[in-house]
């Protein structure tokens, strides 16, 4: 299965892609939330959280870098469940 290439056509020709600078470095939150398979919503709850990936504030608009958006996916890393396996009822 071939891999989608990230960031997508159309999102790379809706940014303003400057030579020195290459393709845009921010995305906006629903195009994180893509990138993530989460919700808009999700990723707006866990701002409000603090719990999510960093974001930037330019005046109102809310923006992603890629780069922090992988940080955190690698930050949510886990390899088993936490702690024993407890039965709750």
């Amino acid at each position: 299965m071939a891999r989608k290439r990230w960031p997508s056509p159309e999102l790379v020709a809706r940014a303003v892609v400057l030579d020195d600078l290459g393709p845009a470095p921010f995305v906006t939150t629903e195009t994180a939330a893509r990138y993530l398979a989460l919700s808009p919503h999700s990723l707006e709850c866990y701002r409000a959280k603090g719990t999510g990936p960093a974001f930037y504030k330019f005046g109102k608009a809310v923006r992603y870098a890629i780069t922090d958006l992988e940080a955190w996916i690698a930050a949510c890393r886990h390899s088993q469940t936490a702690g024993e396996l407890k039965r709750l009822y």
